[in-house]
This record gives structure tokens, C-alpha cells and sequence, in this order.
């Protein structure tokens, strides 16, 4: 089965991180690649076909060209918002560390203005990370009416401000948005001790019209105020885990795109969505992420990639 395509166009503005993600092998061998949620989230609605802009920062460094090649070549539409002078942030993990990251993120908008867009999305340690959170915090508020809004919560204790802090600013980005997408792991940590059914019903009270929970190699469920649906994910080879949640995401938008419950002015208003809109929407996801954690050169599926056995 093919996924169904769509000529529907929604430009799509992503706020937030980007930056070098590095290992060291157990033999000392370094691998270097583009990472950051948001970043990786623009790489993979752009080779989705989407109108995507990334709102983000990054240094004038061999790491920040190596990012914005990686990007333009995706067909993202970079703008560098941040101080050029600021080293590219980084993410080293290392085996001595026991899998531990070391993440050294350099995080500050100084241009703040969001370009004409149909939905805006943000994320990750940009929504939590001082100075720059108070900026996207802003953008958010300042968004055209008509603009729908989701975030992806991506929770990073090790790069975030403190916890209470952090919990602040993830619940007042909540009760901004229209989509939330969040972990398993995401949801404990925010609501430790509490039951699931109870966290999802924090969850909804912040006012969001649908919220997604993966659950990492068992799929995901998403809920709304008439119901839950939960889709299991595709059995694969899995080559690798990194970028799979934000291949995820950009199945998300890339389906709700084609079924014009992006922005406001189509009238198909997110609060009415059905459940077996849901759930083909789930599944779309899903396959975007069985793709993305088969293909060894961590990448994201183009659209003529999306193909699974009938």
C-alpha cells in the first residue's frame, strides 16, 4: 500500500535547536551528523515534499555549515536567528560515559519574528532553555490567529533548566497549543507518580485538541475530546533509534497537511477531528518513523519511500 499523497499546501515554521550531534566509537572513531529535534523535524517534513522554514541558531563555524548545507539541501529555508559569533552547540556521547551525553547547547534568539506561516511548530530544549525559551515563548504568543500551533515535548533533563522551571514553561507551551506529541518517558517524568489515565487527563485540561503519546517500539495512542485510538507501529530491521520520534512527527503534520486540518482558514477545525481520522493520521506517522529507524544512513523518508506490504 502507498501512503495517499496530497497537492494541499501549508507553509509549515519550525522554532528551535540545531546543533552537531557526535559519537565516539569504542575503538575512538568519531561520527558527526545534523541533530536537534526541531532540526531534524524541518529535515524531514522538507524531504516530505512540505514548505518548511527553520527558525533557529547555530555558529559561523565548520559545524554550522555543515548544518545549514545539510538543511538547504532538504529544502528547508533556514533563518539563522541566533549570534553567529556563538559556537554551533553539541552533543557528545561517549562509551566511558556509559551511553551519558555531554551536551553543551547555546540557545538565544536576537531576531524574533516569525515569517508568514500556516502552522508553527516548536520544541525540545528551546522551549525550556534560558534566554532563548522567553523568545520562543513570545513567537508563540505573537503567532498569526489563524496559525495552527503543535510542540513536541522531547524532555532533555541534562540540557534543560531546573525541573521546576522546565515544568513551568512545557505546561503554559500546553495550554498554547493545538497538538501535543509527547514520550512514554516525557509523560513520567512531567507527572511522576501518577496514574496513566490520570496524566492524560492533566494532559487534556491544558487545553491542546489532540494529544499523542508514543510508546516508542509499541506504537501510539492519541487522544481528543471524543476518544483515544491507539496504532500499533510497523514490525522492521531496526537499524538505529535517532531521529525516530521527530520522523514521527513530521508523518504527523505531513498527513494533517493533506487532510487540511493545518491552519485555521481551512475549515476543518482540529477540536472536531474524528477517530478514524486519527487513526489514519497515527498510522501515516508511524510508517514515516519504520522507514526512517531502516534506513542506516539516518535519514528520513521522501515521499516515495512511504510504501509497506498489504
Amino acid at each position: 500500500m502507498t501512503a495517499t499523497t496530497s497537492t494541499a499546501r501549508c507553509d509549515i515554521v519550525v522554532v528551535g535547536e540545531s546543533l552537531i550531534d557526535i559519537t565516539i566509537g569504542a575503538d575512538g572513531t568519531r561520527r558527526e551528523r545534523v541533530g536537534g529535534s526541531p532540526a531534524l523535524l524541518a529535515r524531514g517534513l522538507g524531504r516530505l515534499g512540505m514548505a518548511t522554514t527553520l527558525l533557529t541558531t547555530f555558529g559561523a563555524d565548520p559545524h554550522g555549515r555543515t548544518i545549514d548545507h545539510e538543511l538547504t539541501r532538504c529544502g528547508i529555508r533556514v533563518v539563522q536567528a541566533g549570534h553567529r559569533a556563538t559556537p554551533t552547540s553539541t552533543v557528545t556521547a561517549h562509551p566511558d560515559l556509559r551511553g551519558a551525553e555531554t551536551v553543551v547547547p547555546s540557545w538565544e534568539l536576537v531576531h524574533t519574528d516569525v515569517p508568514p506561516c500556516d502552522h508553527l511548530h516548536v520544541g525540545s530544549i528551546a522551549v525550556v532553555r534560558a534566554p532563548g525559551a522567553d523568545d520562543v515563548a513570545r513567537l508563540v504568543s505573537r503567532r498569526h490567529p489563524d496559525a495552527t500551533i503543535s510542540y513536541d515535548v522531547n524532555v532533555r533533563p541534562s540540557a534543560m533548566s531546573p525541573r521546576h522551571i522546565s515544568v513551568a514553561r512545557i505546561d503554559e507551551m500546553m495550554s498554547r497549543s493545538d497538538i501535543v506529541k509527547l514520550s512514554d518517558a516525557d509523560l513520567e517524568w512531567l507527572r511522576p507518580g501518577d496514574r496513566h489515565g490520570d496524566a492524560i487527563r492533566w494532559l487534556m485540561s491544558r487545553g491542546p485538541a489532540i494529544v499523542v503519546v508514543t510508546h516508542g517500539g509499541a506504537g501510539a495512542t492519541g487522544y481528543t475530546r471524543s476518544g483515544s485510538v491507539r496504532v500499533r507501529s510497523h514490525r522492521v530491521d531496526v537499524a538505529h533509534s535517532t531521529g525516530v520520534g521527530d520522523a514521527f512527527m513530521a508523518g504527523l503534520l505531513h498527513t494533517m497537511t493533506g487532510r487540511g486540518l493545518l491552519g485555521r482558514h481551512t475549515g476543518r477545525p482540529l477540536r472536531a477531528i474524528g477517530i478514524d481520522d486519527l487513526r489514519g493520521i497515527l498510522h501515516h506517522a508511524n510508517l514515516c518513523a519504520a522507514q526512517a529507524i531502516t534506513s542506516a544512513g539516518i535519514e528520513p523518508p521522501h515521499l516515495d519511500d512511504l510504501t509497506v506490504a498489504s
